[in-house]
């Protein structure tokens, strides 16, 4: 039972460096040629359609997202950095960031 793979066992053939510049020129010239697209053609547009279970998804998260802003506290946020007022508890955003980590362990 005798099994042909071609190029496999077999010597790479020599090429001088003016045969091998000659290929390429023409590999480019071709490639040049096929990859540019003719005006007349059109290109087919990527489509997304998501599923039943998606769409809910995206549509609760849009209702929390929105309802779970208090928009009052953040304008007070905002006033006292403005003034220089603002204070961060560290000890309690230390904590906060222990509790984060020991999910992730």
């Amino acid at each position: 039972m005798a099994i042909n793979l071609n190029g496999v066992g077999t010597q790479p053939s020599l090429t001088t460096k003016n045969e091998r510049v000659s290929k390429d020129e023409a590999n480019a010239s071709s490639n040049a040629s096929t990859s540019s697209v003719d005006s007349k053609e059109t290109l087919a547009e990527d489509t997304v359609q998501l599923s039943s279970v998606a769409q809910s998804l995206q549509s609760k998260g849009s209702d929390s997202e929105s309802s779970a802003i208090d928009m009052d506290k953040v304008e007070q946020i905002k006033q006292a950095i403005a003034a220089g007022e603002y204070k961060i508890d560290t000890e309690k955003l230390a904590g906060n960031m222990m509790s984060m980590d020991a999910l992730f362990s």
